[in-house]
């Protein structure tokens, strides 16, 4: 089997090099989009705790020999929504209704895709701002354990395989920074589930479904949409999930 994964042999994450004639990956809501798409679709699941601006509050006793520092913590929530409109701000521009986030298929970075699926917007880099950044990168050289079956049927003229994995791998991180003064990360273990065929008389082969997990811990400087202000704090759950199906590999 010449190709089975994702990430393992294109680059973790960022689908390099995939052709994306043909492809179909489910959106957020609703239907498969019925054209082509440049992505995986995917959702952002963020919680952690922050210090709010008035931690610690100091107070003395009457004669003030006694001082005490009381801190608090905060929870933070940060949605697949919340990163869409941090994307607006830095790009100034307004996503369609429906608009999805997605895995992009040539890089290790994101797209913003229309309700149809197609590419609305690159978001991986941005010209305009040199401190932008919003990808993926990995820091154990993809090392992974995979588990599950692979089936080939040989005859005089063709071999097909037919592929049931999951691939396990470590230290993926996806990063945040831009020019409004956002500058987070999270990273963690990726599970990616995978049903892959090799066409016999084409010889391509197709994932025909996948699913990506990516939960680990992080944090950093983000705008937090429950004060309106700029906070820093911890990610103690952090949830990338992503998934598509019928996307060509290549020979």
């Amino acid at each position: 089997m010449k190709k089975f994964t994702l990430f393992t042999l294109v680059a973790a994450l960022g689908l390099m090099g995939l052709g994306v004639g043909n492809v179909q990956a489910n959106p957020q809501k609703g239907p498969p989009p019925t054209g082509n798409t440049n992505g995986l679709p995917c959702t952002f699941t963020i919680a952690g705790l922050f210090s709010p601006t008035n931690s610690p509050v100091t107070s003395s006793n009457a004669s003030g020999t006694v001082i005490t520092e009381t801190y608090t913590s905060k929870t933070v929530t940060i949605t697949t929504k919340d990163i869409l409109n941090l994307l607006a701000a830095e790009f100034n521009t307004t996503f369609p209704a429906g608009a999805q986030l997605a895995l992009s298929f040539d890089g290790q970075g994101f797209v913003v895709l229309d309700q149809s699926g197609n590419v609305f917007m690159d978001v991986s880099t941005n010209s305009g701002d040199s401190s932008y950044r919003f990808g993926t990168t990995n820091y154990m050289d993809y090392i992974h354990v995979m588990s599950g079956k692979e089936t080939f049927t040989k005859n005089t003229l063709t071999t097909n395989s037919v592929a049931n994995m999951i691939i396990t791998l470590a230290d993926i991180a996806v990063y945040y920074q831009d020019g409004q003064g956002n500058d987070f990360h999270f990273s963690g273990v990726v599970t990616e589930s995978e049903n892959t065929y090799e066409n016999p008389i084409t010889q391509i082969y197709e994932i025909k479904s996948a699913s990506i997990i990516l939960s680990g811990s992080g944090g950093g400087t983000f705008y937090n949409p429950a004060d309106g202000g700029y906070d820093k704090g911890v990610f103690t759950t952090a949830t990338l999930k992503a998934s598509g199906m019928n996307i060509p590999e290549g020979p």
